[in-house]
């Protein structure tokens, strides 16, 4: 029999009979000439590929627990499946590519003949399980995705490269898990087709190999060659098998990046954005405002901040995507999920790529190099939209992605979110609205909270900051600060004596009464408050869901140094480092352990209601802080509320990955202060930091229990970085920060 002929009857016969008969000798001398792809391949009625969207399903997700018995044989159905559909494909691509060597289509005749062999082993236990092969409808995807090959090249890459290297994974999971229930003859079975599947991937490999540009790497041109919705990704199974990957020849660097990999194999996904700037864009309302050098590299050093945020197979916009070795790093240190990332360059004015290309592109690498039309961004759907904040510029960097939203989400969505309500809610003058309010309507709290007189004062002319500090000195403060409406914590502050005023003098009084006023003229209106005795800042996140109830999600502890700015915040051990008396007056003496969270739920409660009218939904952070009153302790419930995600967000979210038995803070440090200390850059310092503190795992590799994590990319830092710090007490952590010079232990000094 022709090669041909047994191609011919796999592909188009109706009978599974008929596919895995098999030729006793084959020839291939008449090859023929190369065939049109069907739309779908000949089967028996309850298999055909378009029953997936007519029939009911049944996903490989419902039944892959094998608590049944039938649960058992649909699993094995989803694997019949895919080994009818390589049956298929590959004698489609004997069809398609008559002129291929002749070692290549010989090849893809044994692999056709194992096929054959997997396929009615499957079906044999199938019957035992009292599952029939057609019982339940199949997918068609990939068929869709590989049928449409236009060159070997695509069909190993595409075949052998995805389909059959995923079963590198699925085959020894399944092995384990059939050997565990007792099914010694399926998992054996599974073993079988787990060594079958090395040579599938090596076959293929080796073909792959001499046909890639020499001067791309292995890696480079799988991921260039695949085309959406086919991506690495479907490459990758139920856990991820190193060694089968090695015995089948794939290079260390190409497993490496596989394994890194992330993208949708079909849940939409949310896409994030690191936009730092926002409150200072919300301010401006977008006119007129350009970040400071400073800030923009913020932006592109912590663009994959937001990746401790994400769920499987959501998507980061990054500046540039962080290198291979520090996502591995992060990948085994307490299995941090890696996002997809999504290079756009700097979008401080613009983004570097367009981009509805860049996402559009993303899985296959094509958008980066502009191959891929601006109208494809529709074929790729997102499931929400998640900036750091939304202001002007993440409207304008995010609006080519409204049309890929769900269906009547994408429309309106610039006014939806970006509002004067919203922009309301940056403002801390709505802030000190909202803790006026909250404090008039408290019950039961007895005297542990701030009264009205450390409240906050709105003023919008000179005249009115100067009778603000006044009232303020005269009510027993001399310290009193005087902040901008909009901004982020710690700038475009003032701090003046209420016994000096802003009036008269010269010198130092001058320059802050200019300040005030260069705020009342940009802004309309600066804050004025009582400067208080702080012991510690607080800050409780919330997400506000679409019908406006707040979730009270946490509480953590932040640091700021002297004037007010962040620094960092405790990730385990909220308490660390505080007198007893601190202590005690968190938790009502030592006898309510609960009482923070009861208040903080009611500040939620408050400050979601007040948020309705704007519309507003997503991450909002509340600070707060504890301070001294003469003899006494006080907390000031509400300073500022954040309609935004903060570092505090990020820090909760670090927590899980962390033993909770440690004391662990993550901390945002600038280069030049490593600079100052004596380092070439960040790289030089994180190397120092890992050689002082190692990182150690719990002993079943699940949770980081003490050494040092840089959570950004320190090879990549500019300007700013971010550390992860893990110890057995906070004076271990602060000790790893010893003998470094100027400001880089700064924050050891105010916790």
């Amino acid at each position: 029999m022709e090669i041909r002929e047994l191609a011919e009857r796999i592909l188009f016969s109706s009978t599974i009979e008929e596919k895995l008969a098999k030729a006793d000798q084959l020839e291939d001398r008449r090859r023929g000439d190369p065939i049109a792809t069907p739309a779908q391949p000949g089967r028996p009625s309850g298999l055909a590929l378009d029953g997936w969207r007519s029939r009911e399903r049944v996903r490989f997700a419902e039944v892959r627990k094998l608590h049944t018995e039938k649960e058992r044989g649909l699993v094995l159905h989803f694997f019949a499946n895919h080994e009818l559909l390589a049956l298929e494909l590959i004698a489609l691509a004997l069809l398609k590519f008559p002129e291929a060597p002749a070692e290549f289509r010989q090849g893809l005749v044994r692999t056709l003949g194992d096929e054959q062999d997997h396929l009615a082993l499957y079906m044999e236990r199938m019957e035992e399980a009292g599952v029939e092969l057609g019982q339940i409808s199949v997918s068609d995807f990939f068929w869709r995705s590989i049928s449409t090959m236009e060159t070997p090249m695509d069909f190993v890459t595409r075949l052998s490269l995805t389909l059959e290297q995923a079963n590198l994974d699925y085959a020894p999971h399944y092995s384990h898990l059939y050997e565990e229930i007792g099914d010694a003859e399926t998992a054996a079975l599974m073993a079988r087709i787990y060594r079958d599947e090395i040579r599938h991937v090596r076959h293929g490999l080796n073909w792959f190999d001499s046909w890639r540009d020499p001067g791309e790497s292995a890696w480079s041109a799988y991921k260039n060659s695949l085309a959406i919705p086919l991506t690495p990704n479907r490459a990758k199974g139920i856990g991820f098998n190193r060694e089968g990957r090695r015995l089948a020849g794939l290079p260390d660097d190409f497993i490496t990046e596989l394994e890194l990999y992330s993208y949708s194999k079909g849940r939409c996904p949310a896409v994030y954005w690191f936009n730092p700037a926002c409150d200072c864009f919300a301010g401006r309302d977008g006119l007129g405002f350009t970040p400071s050098k400073l800030v923009r590299a913020m932006a592109a050093d912590l663009s994959s901040v937001p990746m401790f945020l994400c769920a499987p197979d959501d998507a980061v916009l990054v500046a540039r995507r962080p290198s291979t070795p520090f996502l591995s790093k992060l990948r085994w240190a307490g299995g941090h999920v890696i996002p997809e990332f999504v290079e756009v360059g700097d979008t401080s004015s613009a983004p570097a790529v367009p981009l509805g290309q860049a996402w559009s592109g993303a899985g296959s690498g094509q958008g980066r190099r502009g191959a891929v039309a601006e109208g494809a961004i529709s074929g790729r759907g997102i499931n929400q939209l998640r900036p750091w904040g939304w202001s002007p510029d993440s409207v304008r960097m995010l609006s080519p992605l409204f049309p890929c939203l769900p269906a009547g989400v994408g429309e309106g969505a610039e006014q939806r979110w970006w509002n004067s309500g919203v922009r309301r809610l940056y403002s801390k003058a709505w802030s000190v609205e909202l803790l006026r309010r909250f404090l008039r309507q408290r019950e039961g709290d007895g005297d542990w909270l701030c009264d009205e007189g450390v409240v906050g004062r709105v003023c919008g002319t000179s005249e009115e900051v100067a009778a603000a500090i006044a009232e303020i000195g005269a009510s027993g403060f001399d310290r009193v600060l005087v902040k901008a409406a909009f901004g982020a914590a710690g700038q475009n502050q003032t701090r003046v004596s209420a016994s000096a005023g802003l009036e008269g003098g010269g010198g130092e009084r001058e320059k802050k009464r200019r300040a005030v006023e260069r705020l009342l003229n940009e802004q309309g209106s600066v804050v004025v408050e009582p400067l208080l005795e702080k012991l510690l800042d607080l800050s409780a996140q919330l997400e506000i869901a679409d019908n406006g109830e707040a979730k009270l999600l946490g509480i953590s502890r932040f640091i700021t140094d002297g004037r007010g700015q962040y620094l960092g915040s405790f990730v385990h051990g909220m308490v660390a480092g505080l007198e007893e008396r601190t202590r005690r007056f968190l938790y009502g003496d030592g006898r309510d352990g609960r009482r923070l969270g009861r208040l903080f739920q009611r500040v939620a409660d408050e400050v979601a209601g007040g948020m309705r009218e704007s519309g507003f939904a997503g991450p909002v952070g509340v600070d707060a802080l504890v301070y001294r009153c003469g003899a006494d302790l006080r907390v000031k419930p509400v300073v500022e509320v954040n309609p935004r995600f903060t570092m505090g967000r990020v820090a909760l979210e670090l927590a899980r990955r962390v033993n909770s038995a440690r004391i662990a803070v993550w901390l945002t440090l600038r280069v030049e202060d490593m600079r100052a200390a004596g380092f070439d850059g960040a790289g030089a310092f994180a190397a120092e930091m890992e050689r002082r503190a190692p990182l150690s795992l719990t002993p079943r590799d699940e949770l980081i229990s003490e050494g040092v994590l840089f959570t950004t990319d320190p090879a990549q830092a500019t300007a700013f970085a971010t550390v992860l710090v893990a110890a057995e007490s906070l004076d271990r952590c602060k000790g790893l920060f010893e003998g470094f010079e100027g400001r880089l232990s700064e924050w050891t000094r105010h916790c």
